[in-house]
């Protein structure tokens, strides 16, 4: 049989989309993905609200922070000393504003923390200008 032939007679099985394929589905519902439900930034400077700088209530630093927005548009602070807390002066406008485009996507709020340093094991560090955490390694 020549080669022609045996090529013409298979059969080529579609490619199951979402929709047809039940697995799929329990696949795409059972995977959260993070990344739409909380954005983070780090931001290096000191953050004024109604002109009074932020200060960590741990540690007193009052700069180095990791913003934290989630689903609701409340707006999180987090010292390097793992220290967070709600501030609702912030507004999801100014998040978008320290947060600018692109960023690294993480699968989660836990690995942001751990790549970043903003797990406690940089407490009272501050990084020099131009270093970008969870971007060198």
């Amino acid at each position: 049989m020549p080669t022609e032939e045996l090529q013409k007679s298979r059969t080529l099985t579609p490619e199951k989309t979402l929709a047809d394929d039940p697995l799929l589905r329990l696949q795409d519902a059972s995977e959260p993905d993070d990344s739409t439900r909380i954005q983070t930034t780090t931001h290096p400077d000191r953050i004024t609200i109604t002109g009074i700088t932020v200060m960590c209530a741990k540690c007193a630093a009052r700069r180095e922070w990791l913003v934290i927005c989630d689903r609701q548009n409340q707006i999180f602070l987090r010292c390097r000393c793992a220290h967070e807390w709600h501030e609702p002066e912030l507004t999801r406008a100014e998040f978008d504003a320290m947060a600018g485009e692109g960023g690294q996507k993480y699968p989660s709020l836990e690995a942001v923390v751990r790549d970043t340093g903003y797990d406690g094991t940089l407490a009272g560090t501050y990084l020099p200008e131009g270093f970008a955490p969870g971007t060198w390694g």
